[in-house]
């Protein structure tokens, strides 16, 4: 048989610690509800650990996929699907979305973020089965090559549920999970290419990263149909993620479900990309409103000025054209307006 690397047992004995310290974990979320006073605090509390300790289960998928070796620091980095530290706070493994493991996908030979190696694991379980190590000079130190691993990682993840991707991300999908939070982020592609495997781990990426803004608006991940649904619901808790909401788009409103099929024929209208317009102004007829008066806040007072007025005002200061001196003028007017009637009212 071929030999096996050198260090596999020096890592599976780093791998097996970390796994203690996450049952660790786990047992301190587990008696979490027992920690607090009050029925409705333990109640809230035991819910709590219920979602959280969900996403313990698939731990065992391989909890620790890789390393690194970085230069400026002097113990290696061990990343993997979820943070795990020991008693003393130390952290032993680093999970994927932090800024911290970003190297693990973006550095290149070209371009090594001041990494010198990048180890990956193959895992059955707990067990490390094979090593595959890459120097960031280009040249493959030992171990099976990096591209044998990748490729039966992703003959693996052909499963009865989607999988995560976490040990597989290109750098360039990479790029798609962690592009800016605050825009708006389209992926478009043929079937099989990874769009949904992309989009739920930026969900994932997204919760670690604007965990406080996303923890009081929430994140939605809606599919097609309730089979997708099922299909895809394993990944984000599988990540640590118990926050999401998950539906099937038929699922959106609570209490409602739907139950007429349209023809093909009006099924095929309605799929017409040109129906996007008719919706768009059939909503704008809707939200006509029939406003009667401005009303604005001037030095801490409410007032209001008659909608009539504030239409002869606009006109009159458009004479003057839309520069900023106008917008003011206008401005002006509006509050001279409101104190008017204000006078009006009070005199």
């Amino acid at each position: 048989g071929c030999m096996s690397h050198p260090d596999l047992a020096a890592e599976q004995r780093y791998v097996d610690r970390a796994y203690e310290h996450l049952e660790r974990m786990r047992q301190v979320v587990a008696g979490a509800g027992d920690k607090v006073d009050g029925e409705v605090a333990q109640a809230a509390m035991d819910a709590w650990a219920a979602r959280r300790l969900r996403t313990y289960e698939d731990a065992e998928r391989g909890l620790c996929f890789g390393r690194l070796d970085v230069e400026t620091m002097q113990r290696p980095l061990y990343i993997g699907r979820r943070w795990v530290h020991d008693e003393e706070q130390r952290q032993l493994v680093v999970n994927w979305q932090a800024p911290a493991a970003r190297a693990f996908y973006t550095a290149t030979p070209q371009d090594p973020h001041g990494v010198t190696l990048r180890r990956r694991f193959r895992t059955e379980g707990r067990r490390l089965l094979d090593i595959a190590d890459e120097a960031l000079d280009g040249s493959i130190v030992d171990g099976a090559a990096v591209g044998d691993f990748l490729l039966e990682e992703l003959e693996r993840t052909r499963d009865t549920r989607m999988r995560d991707i976490v040990a597989t991300i290109q750098s360039d999908q990479y790029r798609l999970i962690t592009h800016d939070p605050a825009s708006t982020l389209v992926i478009q592609g043929g079937p099989g290419t990874g769009k949904t495997a992309v989009g739920l781990h930026r969900a994932s990426w997204l919760l670690y990263t604007a965990r406080d803004d996303l923890q009081h608006r929430g994140v939605l991940v809606v599919g097609p149909n309730r089979t997708f649904m099922e299909y895809v619901s394993h990944v984000l808790p599988a990540l640590g993620e118990e926050s999401v909401e998950q539906r099937a788009v038929g699922e959106l409103v609570d209490g409602v479900v739907p139950e007429l099929r349209d023809p093909p024929a009006v099924a095929e209208l309605k799929a017409d990309l040109r129906l996007a317009e008719v919706v768009r102004r059939a909503a704008e007829l809707r939200l006509v409103s029939e406003p009667e008066e401005l009303v604005l806040r001037l030095e801490g007072s409410f007032v209001s000025v008659r909608l009539r007025e504030v239409r002869e005002l606009l006109e009159a200061a458009r004479e003057g054209g839309t520069t900023a001196l106008a917008r003011e003028r206008f401005r002006m007017s509006l509050c001279a307006g409101s104190t008017r009637n204000t006078a009006a009212c009070s005199g």
